[in-house]
């Protein structure tokens, strides 16, 4: 027991040594713990920052292509609905899992979308995976894994085994030709003729339909809004004096079925060259740049009245609104986004442009004028190679309706170039 004065005697204060030693402890276990709670918060806010979805959408078209031939892989990023732009995004082969290969490298549009064009030389069977790398504003996404098969031409589809020239069955064949031969006996004089084939043409597309039973008829479909546009553009022909209005009646009753169609294929904005581009900051000039100078030419050919009564600002514009989104619009969504990816399809990209072309200068057949189709089919060569080489039918667009402006609506009013009616 210690003494009485061992009790009493007061404590000793504590060093200044002790007291530094103490209070850098605590200071130290304050900078842990601030530390900590920063982290926490960085930790937070990062997981607001990205807590709205990044989705990564990827398909591919075709599914089943023809060895050397192009097959589209395109999509969009979206963040709780909205695209994303300027974004990097990686194509990767996953035929091995444990052994991804980068294929292909791009960077989404304005609107999110993107697109990778890829090609085999041999029949085989790959997959595919699309990476979207995130930021500080969205998460990295990835698609779903997509099969893509290459094979041999003749393995393409074997519910239409009877397959002809160009890879064509019988009853695609037969279907061009009556379309050709209705515009012919149009070209001739013939209406009735003329538009009674076309009819037939229909009939027989929609028993051949029938028949095979959904089995790869989408380009007898295509075919048969051809045929269609004929019937309902017949009265381009027939009108002596054809207005401004008729042709929003004639081309604007056509967005029923090509609509019809593409809904019933659930095709997107992207599969038709809809989708905005920053290619289109010199593809829009070039293609009027180019639609001048075949306004220029087919003048020289037609020397055609106007469609507008005078030459103003008021119908200027009026007959610029129709021919960009109704009739130029019109005829490009049906030739080169429909109709020419199909026979691209079977029959590879020269063929298949070829006879794009030779249907589209054929629907010329209403001018009676040999020129006139010998020009159009080479426009059509011209358009058809455009769509082809850059997916882009706004492109295309600007090139078919600069010059329909120019040769409806002011090459006729200039004195040096005006004929008499």
């Amino acid at each position: 027991m210690p003494g009485e004065e061992e009790r009493r005697q007061p404590l000793s204060a504590p060093s200044e040594s002790a007291l530094t030693f103490g209070d850098r402890g605590v200071s130290a276990d304050r900078a842990a713990a601030t530390r900590r709670a920063l982290g926490r918060n960085l930790v937070q806010r990062r997981s607001r920052e990205v807590e709205t979805r990044t989705t990564l959408t990827a398909t591919a078209t075709p599914r089943q292509q023809f060895v050397g031939l192009d097959v589209t892989i395109a999509g969009q990023l979206t963040s709780g609905g909205t695209g994303l732009a300027r974004v990097p995004v990686v194509l990767y082969n996953t035929d091995d899992p444990t052994n991804k290969v980068r294929t292909a490298t791009t960077t989404t549009d304005a609107s999110g979308h993107y697109q990778f064009t890829l090609t085999d030389s041999v029949a085989a069977t790959h997959a595919y995976t699309v990476y979207a790398r995130g930021r500080s504003t969205h998460s990295r996404a990835q698609s779903t894994e997509i099969l893509v098969a290459y094979v041999a031409r003749a393995a393409l589809a074997p519910g239409t085994r009877f397959r002809t020239v160009f890879n064509l069955a019988w009853a695609e064949l037969l279907a061009i030709f009556l379309i050709l031969a209705g515009e012919g006996l149009l070209f001739a004089g013939y209406y009735v003729a003329g538009v009674g084939v076309q009819a037939l043409n229909l009939v027989m597309i929609f028993i051949a339909i029938i028949v095979l039973n959904g089995d790869r008829v989408e380009l007898l479909e295509v075919l048969a809004l051809v045929s269609l546009l004929r019937i309902v553009n017949l009265s381009f022909a027939l009108v002596p004096t054809v207005t401004l209005y008729w042709l929003v009646a004639i081309y604007g009753v056509m967005f029923i079925p090509i609509i019809s169609v593409v809904a019933h294929r659930k095709l997107r904005r992207h599969d038709l060259g809809l989708t905005g581009s920053r290619q289109l900051t010199y593809l829009i000039p070039f293609g009027a740049l180019i639609g001048v100078e075949l306004a220029l030419i087919e003048y020289q050919i037609l020397a055609n009245p106007a469609l507008i009564p005078s030459f103003s600002l008021v119908w200027l514009v009026e007959l610029s609104f129709v021919m960009i989104f109704v009739v130029t619009l019109v005829e490009e969504l049906l030739f080169r986004a429909l109709l020419q990816p199909e026979l691209v399809h079977r029959s590879g990209p020269i063929v298949g442009i070829l006879i794009t072309s030779i249907i589209f200068g054929a629907m010329q057949s209403g001018f009676a004028n040999y020129y006139e189709l010998l020009f159009a089919f080479g426009v059509g060569l011209i358009f058809g190679v455009a769509y082809y080489r850059t997916k882009n039918l706004p492109f295309v667009i600007t090139m078919h309706a600069v010059n329909n402006i120019l040769l409806f609506g002011v090459l006729p009013f200039v004195p040096i170039l005006a004929v008499p009616h």
